[in-house]
This record gives structure tokens, C-alpha cells and sequence, in this order.
């Protein structure tokens, strides 16, 4: 083969992947099909072959950010191996975490072309992958073993995916590739058709032995007619013996590397000997098992009562040295006997099931038979998770991971998405608890869940769509939902990426089959005070129900794409009398899209309202109700792909109108709060204080009776805050503009040099977290702001948490927020023993130093009151304008003892609990044990009392309402005057 010339910038680019050693030539060949024959060659490939990826741990669709490779020419694999900087922190795929290469191995910071090169460069088969933490153990070997496998079986299934119907032949082979055994007697009339049909395989290298067991029909004459006339098809004559003794004669006559089995009336589809000796071949698997749809058969000498069909499973001959073959007693148990030693051998190496299926896009509805699945056995108390591969695949590995002994998860991946393709059938052969199952492009998303519902064992099943971002913790309780009375049916919450309600399940509130979402736009609390609910209908990518309910309904109906199969479902579950839909509020699952497009939607819609279901009597004003508000009427809202665009694709949904009841007369007065933080949502957010902050505090005023929300950042400006009585602003980073009819309140925790006095002016009640900065405010602007210091959540900063000088000698817990802060610098200087916990350290500190990236706020409170001596700092105005850090007043709590930066009122405070220093000599005195500066155990534990006594949430929260209740009361005073 000669290649066409290359320019300069192609050379350069070649050179470089060569270079990087990110190339996996084994890898590139199993996804081309082809061996490349140099690493130049190799690189050619990857560079004009835009969907191969060039190491089995690189993905060009996990690169974080990839609009920042996409708007340049580059291919993204060269892209990453000449960027330089940014690349050390991106994670080219979903395995990898880049951040503990660099904490494992400082030198891989410094290689030319990145971490994950310097990784590649040194491992070895027993190495340990770089995994996220939480990850389980995989080594390197046996990951890439298994994506070569799989990379061999997708090439082979798409390349038959592009050829429909081909003849194959494998010049290779002189004789036959497959043996088909068939146990024959009188069974004449069916003999014909079934060899007939045998003959349509596009895989012609095939002998047939017909096993005839004394038949007293024309079976041996039609059998010895076919085989005069294809000297494929041999016959074996024999008398009526157990099926088990017949069928190994067969076995000791194959000729075949791989065995078939075939019962007199079964027609295979044409490309099942073709798609499965290509899987075993590429893959090297041992067996493989085909999922038929349609065709599965309910009865049968070779159908288990497990409905496991020996007809459509093919068998390397040599697998049956291993494992044994059939047992020639009178048992009529002879067949599943087998199947069952072939399941469980631990030497046999399954590949994933195949599906074969005539039409599965254009004829739909006819993926399943449902019956055979019904007749299968159930595992009881064994959830099935069903997850559907769709375009947004990055949380994949995190929902793979939820498998369990009693939670199985069976993904459907569709093979024109040939990167999750890899990687979910990769992982399914290293995790027990995963089958991956392969299905052709364009495949619909309800389709492709049917044929995973299809491959199911347990009692309970959840269904997933793609746009569900992972949240295995919810699994176990939403499918144990469905457990209860009359329950068929059980969704979570939908959330946005705000926080906000996508969707709390399906209305009808005109009684008409008229779609709406309940509670769209409103806070998770809102419906969280709802409890359990029964609803209309299921709205929303993941729903669980009963396996016996979700079989007898057949599944999904596949006229619906993917968006309101799962309302279709529990339409029909209720007019079966399956059961209702139940609402369990408190678990919610994140959708990384809105709830549809609203072309896609408006389709569905019509689909739904073509089925003229029964609608269930909306009663939805009763959940409204029980959330504190009132139904006064139901509009027709529009949702538009763009707002912006009046020409865009929109949709019309009904939507109840409502109105906060009026609790401020109520004993004691209930008002409707929400709590703005300037933390963003998402996970980024739980690494913030503020975002623990104000959860604590709007547990408390709940407990107080009040109705309470928290918003991001990100959240801030949603219409729902139009049914507030108060906005209680946490001033931290962001200048929130006040809500035009609320209360506005504001409490400023940190950051005073933002702060100006027109700012001030704008809010009714304005509190600070000093003692000090208010008089100061009130003499410099005449402003009145109140004094009130942050405080402590005893439900996890007590005194009990831990045993004193049980754990890290000197501890820091927080984020280095860019910057090298002022306490781990002393400590280090001091050369103390310091452990800290936080993110964005890598920078500053030595990875032996970092403990974690962050630790569960509820976890803190240990690590505190087992400390040696905690370590705190401030904001240069927070210490010059004495606001004391919520780290003070949690360590305190828990009878710490604490070193932190000079601020004025913390012998006031916090007693001898909190001790401050001025230089690193300062601290060291500090650190040293016996710690002659701090109080002993048990005064220390008196003094954290006393802190818990004066300084919680609660006290907090009882002034908030209060001057709240009194400031809106005065409101209305005026008004009415």
C-alpha cells in the first residue's frame, strides 16, 4: 500500500501522536478492523478517521470543555497532546482521574505530553487504573483485555449493520465453522421448512446433523432427501434414547469449532450464525447467547423453564471439554442441567447478548415477546436498573457502579455511539452485576428499553432515560416504593441543574387529557412537604414498578420515542387496575436537559391524547393544598425551544394557578422563606460553606413552623419567589438585587468590603455576622444593622462526635480558594504534622498532605472534636472588621481546640476554646502537645456546651421570625393606613 504524500503540518501532527506514546495500536486495529502495521500508520488512521480513538483511555466525548478543541482543526486526540497546560487537568475519559496522577506521581506533571502519556508510559498489566476515589479496583491488563474485546465485536456487528444480509465466508476455514445439532423424532411436516430456513443463514459454513431417535414418520427419509441434496446436511441415525444421550452423539460426530442447536420448526434469523461466530471470534468469548425478540419460544426441548433458549446459543466445541456435556439419564431436566453449568462455570467467558431482532426501528412494537418474558423467573428482591445509552453518556460509569448482587444493571447501547458502545461492554465483563446489550443504530430510546427490560431478573424494575444524571443512592428506595398497596408506579422529583422542579409527574387539571407538569419552576421543597403522593401519571426519566405489572402491560409502547412512554405506562397500570402512580419527593433525580424538546413533546402529546385514555380524577388541588397553597384556575403556558424566537418550536402545557395561603395569623405565625446563597448549584456547590449554611438554617426555621426554600445562585431569579413572605439574602459574593413584593432581610456572613450603603438602603432588616461592623455602619452611613453571629448545628458539631486526640495531630478543612491561606502557610512553616482536607490545593501543598477533596458536612464534626488542634483563617476584612468564620463557632461545638488569625471578640465568645497567633512561631507554640494554651478535655467539653447553649441555628432562627412576623405586621399597618 502506498500513502498519498503528506504536508508538512500532517508530518508534524503524526510525529507528535507517535511521540505522546498514546497510541495503542492493538486498540486502533480492533475498532478499523485492520492491524495498522506501524505506529506512523496508526496515527494516519486516527488523524482522518474522526470517531477512533487511539488509546484504549482516551474519548474525545469525556474531554470536559470540548468546545475549547472543537473550535479549532485539530483532531481532539492531537489537540490533547500538544495543548500544553490546561490538558493536565482534563480527563480524556470517564476512568481516569488526572488529579491523583499528579498526587501518585509528581513527575507525570512535568511530561511533554501530559499525565495520562507519562501514565500510559509506565504501567504495566498489574497496574492499578487511576480511578476516581469510590471507584472500585481494576487493573490495567484486564480493563484493556476486555475494550479490545469489545472493540472487536462492535467492528464486527457494524460492519454487518452496514451490510444487511451479505453472504459471509471465512476463506480461512477448509471445513465447516459451526456444527448444528438436531434432535429429530416425527417430526416430518416441520423438517423441511426448518433446513430450508437453515439455508437462508448468510453464513454458509455449516454442517447440519440431523439426530434422528427412531422416528416412525418420514423424518429419516426428508432428512436423507436434504442431505443428497447439500452435502452440508448429514444424518445420524440412532433409536429412541434420552434427548441427552442423542444429542452427545452429535457432539463426538461436530466437525465445527462452535456448536449450534436447532429444533425441528425453529427459524433462526438470517444472521445468527454470521453475528455469532463473528462476536466469539472477535472477542475470543467461549459462548453467546441471542435475544430474538419476537421469536423467543415459550416451549421447547431446548428452552429452560428459566426461558433460557439453548436454540439460540452458540458454543465453542472446546467449552464442553471444560464444563461437561449433557447428562444421559431419564431426567427431563437434561437441557437446563447444561444451560445451568454453562451460566455458572466461572472457566466460560459469555460474550454479551446479541439482539436480533427484524426491524427493530421500523417494526417497533414487535421487539419483545412479552410472553416468554412474563414466563421467565423472577429473582425476588433483586432491582433491575435499565439504562438506555443516549447522547449525554458522561455519568455512565457512576450508574454501571450501582450494580449489586441485589441490584442488576443492564445497559442498552446503541452501536452508532461507539464510545459508550466500548466502554459500558468493557466494564459489563469486569462488573458481575452489568450485561451490556448491543443494539443496531437508530434504535429508538423506548425500543431499546424494552429489549432491556427483556433482559432482566429481578422483581423490581427501574427504568432510566439518558437524560437522568447518575443518583444510584435513590435506586433501592424508589424500586422498594413500588413495594407497598396498590402502588405500580414511583417517580422522584425531576430537578433542573438550579435545583428547581422539571417535573413532580404528570396532571391533567382540565380533566380532558391535556398534559401538565406538576410543580414545574417550583423549589424541591415545595413538594417535599407532600410526602408520598399519589399523582395522575409518571413524568420524568426514571420511574420504578413491578416487573409482574411492567411485563403484563408489554413494556413501554414504542410510539412513543422516548418522553411520555413512561406517562403512557401509568396511564394504562390504572386502567388496569395495576395500580397508581406514587410521588416519593423526597428522592429526586438531576435531568441534565429540560424535560423535552418541545417538537419532540408536542409529537408525544398527540400520541398520548390518541390513546383516549382514562384520566385519572385530577386531585392535584389537594397536593397544592398540602403544600401551602391555593388553586384559584389553570392556564395554557407556552414553552419554546427559544424564547427569544417567536418562529421557534413551542408547545402548549396547562398549568395550575396558585397562590401562597396567607400563614402569618396562623399560631405560631408560618411564613413562606427562601434563603439566597451565593453558592451555584450542583456539586460545585457542596463544596461550598454557604450552601451547609443556609440548609442548616432552613431546617431550623421549618422546625420553628415556617415553609422554607434554598436557591443558588443559579436559581435566583425564578418567578416562584413571587409567592415568598420573606427573601433572607446570606451576603456573601454576590450583590443580590431585592425581591419587588417580599420581605427583604439581609445577613452578611463575610466579605464586608463588598457591601455599600445604597446596598444597605435597599433591604428592610440588615443583620451582620459582627459585633462590631454594625455600630460602625450605624455610626459612619445611620443605617441601622443588627448584630448576629453565625452559629452551630448540634445535629453534627457536638462534643460527642469524637474521642480528643484521636485523629489528625493539626487539621485544616476548607478550599484553598486560589490562594496559599494564611493558616496552612503558618503550619507548614511551623512544620507541623497538618492534614487538610479541601480541594484546589494541588498547587500549594504536597499531595501527601491532602487528605480529600472535600468531606460530607455531616463528617466534620468527627474530624474536629478528634483533632489534635484545628486550624482556621479569615478574609482580610472579615478579621479587620471582626466577623467571626462558621468554622469557629463548628469546632467550638465540638470542644476543639482551635488556632486561628487575631479578630477581635473571640475570648468573648468562644472562651479558651479558640486561641489566636501571629507568625508561625506563634502557632508552633500552639500545636505542640501537651497544648499548655488550651483548657483540659473536660473543660473544654463544658465550654462547647456552653457555645451549643448560645450559639445554634435554632436561637438564630427564633430572632429571624420574630422581627420578620413583627416587620411584615408593620407592613400592613401602613398599608392600611
Amino acid at each position: 500500500m502506498i500513502d498519498p504524500p503528506m504536508n508538512t503540518a500532517a508530518r508534524h501532527s503524526v510525529r507528535d501522536l507517535v511521540a505522546s506514546g498514546l497510541l495503542d495500536l492493538d486498540w486502533i486495529g480492533a475498532q478499523l478492523g485492520t492491524q495498522p502495521v506501524s505506529a506512523e500508520e496508526a496515527a494516519r488512521a486516527v488523524i482522518n478517521t474522526p470517531d477512533i480513538s487511539p488509546h484504549p483511555l482516551f474519548e474525545a466525548t469525556w474531554l470536559p470543555g470540548k468546545g475549547v478543541w472543537q473550535a479549532g482543526d485539530l483532531p481532539p486526540s492531537l489537540w490533547y497532546v500538544t495543548e500544553g497546560p490546561r490538558r493536565n487537568r482534563l480527563a480524556p475519559h470517564p476512568l481516569i482521574n488526572t488529579e491523583r496522577i499528579l498526587e501518585e506521581n509528581p513527575a507525570a506533571r512535568d511530561h511533554a505530553f501530559g499525565p495520562l502519556a507519562w501514565w500510559s508510559a509506565h504501567a504495566t498489566r498489574e497496574t492499578p487504573m487511576p480511578v476516581r476515589r469510590g471507584y472500585p479496583h481494576l487493573s490495567w491488563g484486564e480493563f484493556r483485555d476486555n475494550a479490545l474485546q469489545a472493540a472487536r465485536e462492535w467492528q464486527v456487528l457494524s460492519y454487518l449493520d452496514a451490510n444487511p444480509g451479505a453472504h459471509q465466508h471465512s476463506p480461512d476455514a477448509s471445513g465447516p465453522i459451526v456444527t448444528v445439532l438436531m434432535s429429530a423424532q416425527d417430526v416430518g411436516p416441520l423438517l423441511a421448512p426448518t433446513i430450508a430456513a437453515l439455508q437462508d443463514q448468510t453464513l454458509d459454513q455449516w454442517e447440519l446433523l440431523v439426530l434422528d431417535r427412531g422416528s416412525i414418520d418420514a423424518t429419516a427419509s426428508i432428512a436423507a432427501e436434504a442431505a443428497a441434496r447439500d452435502p452440508r446436511v448429514r444424518v445420524v441415525l440412532g433409536s429412541r434414547t434420552q434427548l441427552g444421550r442423542t444429542l452427545n452423539r452429535g457432539v463426538q460426530r461436530a466437525r465445527g469449532e462452535v456448536l449450534a442447536f436447532l429444533e425441528p420448526g425453529h427459524h433462526w434469523h438470517p444472521e445468527f450464525l454470521a453475528r455469532g461466530v463473528g462476536v466469539l471470534r472477535a472477542g475470543d468469548r467461549s459462548a453467546v447467547h441471542a435475544f430474538t425478540g419476537p421469536d423467543t419460544r415459550l416451549w421447547g426441548e431446548l428452552v429452560t423453564p428459566s426461558q433460557f433458549d439453548l436454540g439460540t446459543t452458540l458454543v465453542r466445541r472446546t467449552t464442553l471439554d471444560e464444563v461437561g456435556t449433557f447428562d444421559e439419564g431419564d431426567s427431563e431436566e437434561t437441557v437446563a442441567a447444561f444451560v445451568e453449568r454453562l451460566r455458572t462455570s466461572m472457566i466460560v467467558a459469555w460474550a454479551n447478548p446479541l439482539v436480533l431482532v427484524r426491524g427493530v426501528s421500523a417494526d417497533a412494537p414487535a421487539t419483545v415477546n412479552w410472553e416468554a418474558a412474563q414466563a421467565a423467573v423472577r429473582v425476588e428482591g433483586r432491582t433491575s436498573v435499565v439504562l438506555p445509552m443516549g447522547h449525554g453518556s458522561r455519568g455512565t460509569v457512576d450508574w454501571l457502579l450501582a450494580g449489586r448482587p441485589d441490584v442488576e444493571v443492564v445497559v442498552v447501547a446503541t452501536r452508532d455511539r461507539r464510545g459508550p458502545h466500548l466502554l459500558t461492554s468493557a466494564l459489563a465483563g469486569l462488573l458481575p452485576s452489568v450485561t451490556s446489550v448491543s443494539v443496531p443504530a437508530g434504535t429508538r430510546i423506548s425500543a431499546a428499553t424494552n429489549i432491556g427490560i427483556a433482559h432482566t431478573t429481578g422483581d423490581r424494575v427501574v427504568l432510566l432515560r439518558p437524560e437522568a444524571q447518575p443518583a444510584p443512592e435513590v435506586l433501592e428506595r424508589l424500586a422498594e416504593a413500588v413495594s407497598a398497596p396498590g402502588v405500580a408506579v414511583a417517580q422522584p422529583l425531576v430537578l433542573d441543574r438550579r435545583g428547581l422542579i422539571i417535573s413532580a409527574g404528570a396532571g391533567f387539571p382540565r380533566d380532558d387529557g391535556r398534559l401538565g407538569l406538576l410543580f414545574a419552576g417550583h423549589p424541591a421543597s415545595d413538594a417535599r412537604r407532600l410526602g408520598p403522593a399519589e399523582i395522575p401519571a409518571p413524568a420524568g426519566p426514571m420511574i420504578a414498578t413491578r416487573a409482574e405489572a411492567l411485563l403484563s402491560l408489554h413494556g413501554l409502547d414504542t410510539t412513543f420515542a422516548d418522553v411520555l412512554a413512561e406517562t403512557d405506562l401509568g396511564l394504562r397500570a390504572a386502567a388496569a387496575g395495576a395500580g397508581h402512580t406514587l410521588l416519593v419527593p423526597d428522592l429526586s433525580v438531576t435531568s441534565r436537559t429540560a424535560f423535552a424538546e418541545p417538537a419532540d413533546l408536542k409529537m408525544a402529546m398527540a400520541a398520548l391524547r390518541s390513546r383516549r385514555h382514562t384520566i385519572p380524577r385530577d386531585l392535584t388541588d389537594q397536593l397544592w393544598s398540602t403544600s401551602g397553597f391555593e388553586v384559584t384556575g389553570v392556564r395554557t403556558h407556552r414553552v419554546s425551544a427559544d424564547p427569544d424566537d417567536p418562529e421557534s418550536d413551542s408547545v402548549l402545557l396547562q398549568q395550575q394557578v396558585v397562590r401562597h395561603v396567607r400563614g402569618i395569623d396562623e399560631q405560631p405565625p408560618r411564613l413562606r422563606w427562601t434563603i439566597d446563597t451565593a453558592a451555584p448549584a450542583g456539586p460545585r456547590g457542596e463544596r461550598w460553606g454557604d450552601t451547609h449554611f443556609a440548609r442548616s438554617l432552613a431546617a431550623a426555621l421549618e422546625r420553628s413552623g415556617q415553609n422554607v426554600s434554598v436557591d443558588s445562585r443559579d436559581a435566583r431569579h425564578r418567578s416562584s419567589r413571587d409567592h415568598d413572605d420573606v427573601v433572607l439574602v446570606l451576603r456573601g459574593l454576590d450583590l443580590v438585587e431585592p425581591h419587588p413584593t417580599a420581605l427583604n432581610m439581609q445577613w452578611i456572613i463575610s466579605h464586608p468590603d463588598l457591601v455599600s450603603m445604597a446596598e444597605l438602603k435597599s433591604f428592610d432588616l440588615v443583620y451582620a455576622a459582627s459585633l462590631s461592623w454594625p455600630a460602625r455602619v450605624r455610626r459612619e452611613w445611620g443605617l441601622p444593622v443588627e448584630p448576629l453571629l453565625q452559629c452551630t448545628d448540634p445535629r453534627f458539631f457536638h462534643p460527642d462526635r469524637g474521642r480528643p486526640d484521636t485523629g489528625p495531630a493539626v487539621l485544616f478543612v476548607g478550599n484553598s480558594r486560589g490562594v496559599f491561606r494564611q493558616a496552612v502557610r503558618a503550619a507548614l512553616a511551623a512544620d507541623a504534622d497538618l492534614t487538610v482536607h479541601g480541594a484546589d490545593w494541588d498547587e500549594f501543598l504536597d499531595p501527601a498532605t491532602v487528605a480529600s477533596s472535600g468531606v460530607p458536612n455531616d463528617e466534620v464534626g468527627a474530624l474536629y472534636a478528634s483533632a489534635g488542634v484545628v486550624l482556621n483563617d479569615h478574609h482580610v476584612d472579615m478579621r479587620r472588621d471582626s466577623f467571626l468564620s462558621n468554622r469557629l463557632f463548628d469546632a467550638a461545638a465540638c470542644g476543639a481546640r482551635i488556632a486561628t488569625d487575631p479578630v477581635s471578640g473571640l475570648s468573648e465568645t468562644f472562651g479558651d476554646l479558640v486561641q489566636p497567633f501571629q507568625d508561625e512561631s506563634d502557632l508552633a507554640r500552639l500545636i505542640t502537645p501537651p497544648y499548655p494554651a488550651f483548657p483540659d478535655d473536660a473543660t473544654r467539653r463544658e465550654q462547647a456546651l456552653r457555645i451549643i447553649a448560645s450559639h445554634t441555628f435554632d436561637q438564630r432562627a427564633e430572632r429571624l421570625v420574630a422581627d420578620a412576623v413583627a416587620a411584615l405586621r408593620d407592613r400592613e399597618r401602613r398599608v392600611e393606613r
